[in-house]
């Protein structure tokens, strides 16, 4: 017998998917934790207890299925979603790398772009099905081209997941059809799926360079390739068909859109929360345990429904009604915990852009009646017709799109020197079109694979225009970003890079430079000396490496001709760069730049302090940052996101959010690159960055999630 009340019906009948808001508020007036008798299951449907249970994963197991009944735990065992770590983490890296925030970013272009032209389209017909021509549309034009499956495969995507999302219920007629098809789809997986017919550079094709490579079992690619197939498109279809549904019969929202576009964000959001595209998966209990006073049995198969707590008015304010300006970022819409939506953030960039898209054009829109997609575990629309009553002009473009559609530029690799012992230069030529130019001190995004993106400064001179050149140590603890490098990029290899960028440019005021270099940190700098040489401006060189034969570029500094203004500091002859005879003298007009390892940086700053030169007249870049990253437990709170999360001694502000389901966008884990900076909103953080100026820092304005701390016992954040 079970404590738990009980709520007799079928949870994946036509009539319960068809109507199912009444059911979820009765069972959860029953109490947070059901029994379905239908089935033999427990059902979660308060949220607390939902957050609870997933955060339980030694207890909740997902190793043993996630489906509604044995047959379909069984036949979907062992993929990303039905397996527990340490699996689970092996396989979630391995297929995540390309969908987090930082590698998704290159592709935010062309997201838009194709966003701008299918709503122009739309303006043009005012008659159309939003479920067929849009919110499947977009999704179907991006993700096929990311997963990067042959034609017979891309056709055939849209009816594999949705077989596949059957079989997660339980094995009725729509389950038992569903299991043909899945069928179908391992069959060709295991004879068409081949390296010679998935696109170069996706990201099935990076899958299978993983395990060529031995970073991942050979056993597990094709189920990693079938993972990017199955749950790739229904989400974000059933999430865009609920957006379009509440805008056009809540006009009042729209217009708040229209007036304030930061809105957008919150509006994705809560069609998140309303259209629950996941209507349950199911876990099993590890241990007898106790779940919101209901004691569940050991190996009892508990659902979470995550479509009723995201209704729960014990935790949402008016909970029914959608709500632009609700902040609800900790909705269980994407799921919750290890197991959440490993492509949360490509729909959310999908969803944003083609809302932003609309609301540029469009004034106004109606819907007709929709009619529910009969899934047992997607909840959908199948068609939801909808008019264009008013448009708007469309504004003129305030920028020349880009040639490429995934916001890269496309390059070769034209040219590869060995310029010292670990040090490997490259010449990157950009493929029918002329590359931008730069000036010195800029960096670029190289993708060394996808997924693999590392920041490389740009050590051409920048006035020459032309070709790009980059140089790269190999690390001894790489991450796989200097090994990729290394070991794989070869002469006529075709690579992506992102437009320069600059974090660390000249000081046009000053009448004086002093550059100072460690290692391969000479990069920016040598294009520095070039662009300084041009301009007739006075500079000194000083480089510092472990020997001759560890200094990059040293060859060719000799050659220059400003090879008078370079001295150089070898610790195999005695060179020393910290005493810096060129500091001496009035310190008014002189500007000092350094780049390379943290000690180096360190008495540099110091010692032109010392010299007399104040704090800006410093500037410095990192390579290799030895960043500290431990130190005293605090608790950091992402204001917005409405989540607060204690901070361990060996942990991170990024990795406890992120665990928490924040989306926090970052690159290098280093505190070098600037990309996970966020306000601070209370609190003193304790900086650990090497992004961030002296200035800054004291401002305590800004703080770097993946590597400072806190100095009080909390630190709010605006995230």
């Amino acid at each position: 017998m079970t404590n738990a009340p009980s709520y007799d019906i079928d949870f994946y009948s036509d009539a319960f998917i068809a109507d199912p808001l009444p059911h979820y508020a009765a069972m959860r007036a029953l109490g947070p934790v059901v029994y379905l008798p239908r089935h033999g299951n427990y059902a979660a449907v308060g949220y607390d207890a939902l957050r609870e249970a997933m955060r339980n994963v030694g207890v909740f197991l997902s190793g043993l299925g996630v489906a509604g009944d044995d047959h379909g735990c069984s036949f979907l065992r062992g993929n990303t979603l039905a397996s527990d770590p340490p699996q689970h983490e092996t396989m979630r890296q391995a297929m995540g790398g390309p969908l987090l925030p930082g590698a998704l970013e290159p592709h935010k272009a062309w997201i838009e772009s194709a966003a701008d032209d299918l709503v122009e389209e739309l303006c043009a017909r005012r008659q159309f099905d939003a479920m067929e021509d849009v919110a499947r549309r977009l999704p179907l034009t991006i993700v096929t081209e990311l997963v990067g499956l042959p034609e017979d495969g891309r056709e055939n995507m849209l009816k594999w997941a949705g077989a596949s999302f059957d079989i997660l219920g339980v094995q009725n007629s729509r389950g038992q059809a569903g299991i043909e098809l899945i069928k179908e789809m391992r069959q060709w997986i295991a004879t068409r799926a081949t390296a010679e017919r998935l696109r170069p550079g996706s990201w099935t094709a990076r899958i299978l360079e993983m395990s060529d490579r031995g970073e991942i079992p050979a056993a597990m690619a094709p189920q990693l390739i079938r993972d990017y197939i199955n749950p790739s498109l229904d989400t974000t279809i059933s999430a865009t068909g609920e957006l379009l549904y509440q805008l056009a019969r809540r006009p009042e929202q729209w217009d708040m859109i229209r007036a304030d576009p930061r809105l957008v964000d919150r509006a994705v959001e809560e069609a998140v929360r309303l259209a629950t595209p996941i209507r349950a998966f199911s876990r099993t209990v590890a241990r007898d345990y106790r779940l919101a006073g209901v004691d569940l049995p050991k190996d009892a198969r508990v659902m979470m429904v995550f479509a009723s707590a995201n209704r729960d008015a014990a935790h949402f304010v008016d909970p029914d009604a959608f709500d632009v300006q609700r902040s609800a970022t900790d909705h269980v819409g994407f799921g919750h915990g290890i197991h959440a939506c490993v492509g949360m953030h490509l729909a959310r960039l999908e969803m944003r852009a083609l809302l932003r898209a609309l609301s540029v054009r469009v004034a106004r829109f109606e819907v007709g009646t929709p009619v529910v997609a009969m899934n047992n575990t997607i909840r959908s629309y199948a068609r939801l017709p909808m008019t264009i009553i008013e448009t708007d002009a469309r504004p003129a473009p305030t920028q020349t799109p880009s040639a490429q559609p995934s916001g890269w530029i496309e390059v070769t690799v034209a040219h590869r020197a060995q310029l010292a012992h670990t040090v490997v230069g490259l010449t990157l030529k950009g493929l029918g079109q002329s590359l931008p130019s730069y000036d010195a001190g800029a960096h670029i995004d190289l993708e060394i694979a996808p997924g693999l993106v590392r920041q490389y400064s740009l050590c051409g001179d920048p006035t020459a225009g032309g070709d790009y050149r980059i140089a790269v140590h190999r690390e001894t603890e790489s991450r796989g970003g200097s090994v990729g490098v290394h070991e794989r990029l070869q002469v006529g290899d075709r690579v992506r890079i992102s437009a320069p960028r600059n974090h660390f440019a000249l000081d046009e005021t000053a009448t004086q430079h002093i550059l100072v270099a460690g290692g391969i940190g000479v990069t920016p700098l040598f294009a520095m000396a070039w662009q300084l040489h041009h301009r007739g401006q006075n500079f000194t060189l000083i480089y510092r490496a472990r020997s001759a034969s560890h200094a990059a570029l040293a060859g060719e500094l000799a050659l220059t001709p400003f090879a008078d203004r370079v001295r150089f500091a070898f610790d195999d002859e005695g060179g020393q760069a910290h005493g810096l005879p060129e500091l001496r003298g009035c310190p008014v007009g002189k500007a000092v730049y350094c780049c390379g390892p943290r000690g180096l940086v360190d008495a540099v700053r110091q010692a032109a302090l010392n010299a007399g030169l104040q704090s800006e007249q410093v500037h410095s870049e990192l390579f290799a940052a030895q960043t500290i990253t431990s130190g005293a437990p605090f608790t950091v709170k992402a204001l917005r996101s409405r989540v607060s999360v204690p901070v361990p001694a060996d942990g991170t502000m990024m990795q406890a959010l992120s665990d928490a389901g924040v989306a926090v966008a970052s690159s290098c884990l280093s505190g070098v690159c600037g990309a996970c900076l966020v306000d601070v909103l209370a609190g003193v953080p304790d900086h650990r960055d090497h992004i961030l100026t002296a200035a800054e820092k004291a401002t305590n304005q800004r703080v770097a999630l993946c590597c400072s701390r806190a100095l009080t016992d909390e630190l709010v954040v605006d995230l």
